[in-house]
């Protein structure tokens, strides 16, 4: 295998998409999608009695204008120049177990011998479309996917069951919280598909780029890119521990134990499949740096810092989804007084006319002045964003 060219992809993948207007949470998750979608089902850590393959499944969530499918281009069009293929992006259950049976090849290990998988990246701009809405059984292989079964056993209308071996799935997608709680079935928030997906949250752009460009290094720079994300594509077999992972590991599971950092209970299945994402993302930074197939303390330790950025913000993903029908509006007046500081009673009366009646407009009011958020200048007549914990 050829000596790389950069020292580390996602640096490099950071520094082409530099001068874009995504902010760099989503532009980090869509390098680190892009690497586990040529890693496939042909890498992995042997974990004791667990295996770990180094597929994800990413969720980019934030407002219409975060930028989420500007940053996901900048991923799907390097993936496309090497020749990795996608799920379509409108699909049914039957077609994509038929999109994954296709995709079933046999590549020689760096130990000579054949190794069979089905490997498929699914890569959704709109994923509510790409799930459909309700839809109960597509969420229910997906999360049977995630584990990356040795034979994912379905059935057939004319030829009864059939199997295929070494399914492996890797998603990257993006939504809205909207979007996210209207396609998702009552029960799937906070369990099954929801504890299998690190969700990315933002809330607006970083920058306005008025005409984006590549400079002459980051043409160079993408070439570069594409180069070592073909050795990274030939990288197979088993990746080492050191004993510096394995110490670290270990205090960071104690820990995380101890001391769940979430009070959101939609995150509690989350928390149980946490140290699953870690590994996937530990192997991934490893390849990121290297050919030596070596998962090392460092690695670890940028795996356990990217995941933990992450997941301060991936409360807010399921603001607004509950019982509570004023639960959703209400986010959404927290949202735009935390980005004007400060909003006349008319203004959000009238931006909320189609939304909110006359009371229960003064109820979300007076049920945000009591979460210690907002203050209520009546005298002014207005709502006044005074923040508060986690935000």
């Amino acid at each position: 295998m050829s000596e790389r060219r950069l020292e580390d992809w996602l640096d490099g993948f950071l520094a082409f998409t530099n001068n874009t207007e995504p902010r760099e949470s989503y532009r980090l998750w869509v390098g680190i999608s892009t690497l586990a979608s040529v890693l496939q089902r042909k890498c992995y850590i042997q974990w004791g009695r667990e295996l770990f393959f180094p597929n994800l499944y990413v969720v980019l969530v934030g407002p219409p204008a975060a930028r989420k499918g500007t940053a996901m281009r900048e991923g799907k069009s390097l993936l496309s120049k090497i020749g990795i293929e996608f799920s379509a992006d409108e699909t049914s259950r039957q077609k994509l177990i038929t999109s994954m049976k296709e995709c079933q090849v046999a590549e020689q290990g760096d130990d000579g011998k054949a190794i069979y998988h089905s490997s498929m990246t699914i890569f959704s701009t709109e994923l509510t479309v790409f799930l459909g809405y309700d839809a109960k059984e597509m969420l229910s292989m997906l999360c049977k996917w995630f584990d990356c079964e040795d034979r994912f056993t379905y059935d057939t209308h004319g030829r009864g069951k059939e199997e295929i071996p070494n399914v492996w799935a890797n998603l990257f997608g993006a939504t809205t919280p909207a979007q996210l709680q209207a396609s998702l079935p009552d029960g799937a928030i906070g369990s099954g598909f929801t504890s299998r997906v690190v969700f990315i949250f933002e809330e607006d752009k970083e920058r306005a780029i008025i005409k984006p460009a590549l400079s002459p290094e980051q043409v160079q720079l993408e070439q570069d890119l594409l180069v070592d994300l073909g050795d990274i594509r030939n990288l197979s077999g088993e990746f080492g521990t050191t004993d510096g992972f394995e110490d670290l590991y270990t205090s960071w599971r104690i820990e995380s134990e101890e001391h769940n950092p979430f009070t959101e209970p939609r995150l509690e299945y989350y928390m149980q499949r946490r140290p699953t994402h870690l590994f996937k993302l530990a192997t991934i930074y490893s390849a990121s740096r290297g050919n030596d197939k070596i998962v090392t303390e460092q690695d670890l330790q940028r795996a356990i810092k990217t995941l933990e950025i992450a997941e301060k913000k991936m409360p807010q993903v399921f603001a607004g989804v509950g019982m509570n029908p004023l639960a959703a509006p209400q986010m959404r007046i927290l949202r735009m007084l935390k980005a004007r500081k400060e909003m006349p009673m008319a203004e959000i009366s009238d931006v909320m006319s189609n939304d909110l009646g006359y009371n229960q407009l003064a109820e979300v009011m007076n049920s945000l002045a009591q979460g210690g958020k907002v203050k209520l200048d009546v005298a002014n007549k207005r709502l006044i964003y005074i923040g508060g914990k986690g935000d």
